[in-house]
């Protein structure tokens, strides 16, 4: 009997388990690496909203409802609590409400639902009544507490037979074996690495030439809203229309991107739109703002989390809007608009980075196609072997 062929993976973040899940499904034996003792990155630091509505309709909304798919599947077996909400995305200018419209008269799908004013105060309360046009429902989105679920993936991967190797640096990546910081070799048909920054000490040619750059982030969580108050759905409003790509062939988003830089500019120069998302303990989580480049100052900005809130307040009325906790996190994004970059510096190692703050959407898709590229690859080498 042929042995299992060896799949290492650098990195146990969404992306690296992912890989990790998805190799182990296809009968590889999979080992992870990580250089903290636990999950730190950006996949514990995000929202946990499942996005499809703000990928590009065609083949990135296909693989993003293939994520969302996966991960009711997947939460569903390994205990995971996730919320299958949906999301509402509210229009309070003239020129939102008319994206919105332009937006589901080029859609097909049922999974989506135009609501008038009244219809939408009357299904969800907690939104903002004045100056509201009305909403765009979206019923595909899903939202998990990343904070819990990384680690219950981790220990779910661990009951199917991978091993994890945590305080484990990569240091070095040889043609068939990588070196950890402690010595050890191990040995690979297939290397993916999915870490991060740490990628440039591996590989850093290749990741600069890819023109990506770090993307910093400030979130916020309130404390545990009254039992009896629940938001709904995942809230979005018309600053959010312009930061995702699902909305960019719209023809009144340019209108509507020209009036928020016109009344909102400083919101404009941090790169700030607000989604509220709330947790299974009734918390929101708030946020967040985008600001670009290398080697950024590490403290956050209270003005910013000011321009994060006063933004809110524009749709959305909760009842307690104590922050209990406040956080930076940061991911690599691509400087040319690409959502995902995958990256083959050298045979048998793969690198997939810069996926544009929808890892967590776009993440198993990303997994199922590298996966059936490693399957390819070694039903071919086998048929070599053969002739």
């Amino acid at each position: 009997m042929e042995a299992e062929k060896r799949v290492l993976i650098v990195g146990s973040g969404m992306l690296g388990l992912a890989h990790a899940w998805m190799a182990r499904e296809a009968g590889y034996a999979v080992t992870v690496f990580e250089r903290h003792g636990r999950p730190l990155g950006a996949s514990v630091r995000n929202f946990g909203t499942i996005w499809p509505i703000g990928c590009v309709p065609g083949a990135e909304r296909e693989q993003a409802l293939f994520g969302a798919r996966s991960w009711r599947e997947v939460a569903g077996r390994a205990g995971i609590w996730h919320d299958p909400c949906g999301s509402l995305s509210l229009a309070y200018r003239d020129e939102a409400w008319a994206v919105l419209e332009e937006f589901i008269a080029s859609e097909d799908s049922p999974g989506f639902e135009l609501l008038g004013r009244d219809e939408v105060i009357r299904r969800f309360p907690a939104a903002k009544a004045e100056g509201l046009r009305g909403a765009l429902r979206s019923r595909d989105e899903l939202l998990l507490h990343t904070p819990t679920a990384i680690p219950a993936l981790v220990d779910a991967l661990r009951a199917r037979g991978v091993a994890f190797h945590f305080e484990t640096p990569i240091v070095e990546v040889g043609d068939e074996e990588i070196v950890t910081s402690r010595g050890e070799r191990f040995a690979f048909d297939h290397l993916l690495i999915a870490a991060g920054e740490e990628m440039r000490l591996l590989f850093p040619d290749a990741l600069a030439a890819a023109d990506i750059q770090p993307c910093r982030l400030q979130m916020m969580r309130t404390v545990p809203q009254p039992e009896a108050w629940k938001l709904g759905a995942i809230f979005v409003s018309d600053l959010t229309l312009c930061h995702y790509p699902a909305f960019r062939d719209c023809p009144s988003i340019e209108a509507l991107r020209q009036r928020l830089h016109r009344e909102l500019p400083e919101h404009h120069r941090w790169g700030v739109h607000v989604i509220a998302a709330q947790h299974g303990d009734g918390s929101l989580t708030l946020g967040d703002s985008h600001e670009y480049g290398h080697d950024l100052d590490p403290g956050g900005r209270e003005e910013v989390d000011a321009l994060i809130l006063d933004a809110l307040g524009d749709f959305l009325e909760m009842p307690d809007p104590r922050i209990a906790t406040r956080w930076q996190g940061t991911y690599l994004k691509s400087t040319k608009g690409v959502t995902q970059v995958v990256l083959q510096p050298q045979e048998r190692v793969t690198m997939v980075t810069a996926m544009g703050g929808l890892g967590m959407t776009l993440g198993w898709g990303r997994a199922r196609d590298t996966v059936e590229g490693w399957k390819a690859l070694d039903a071919s080498q086998r048929e070599v072997a053969k002739s």
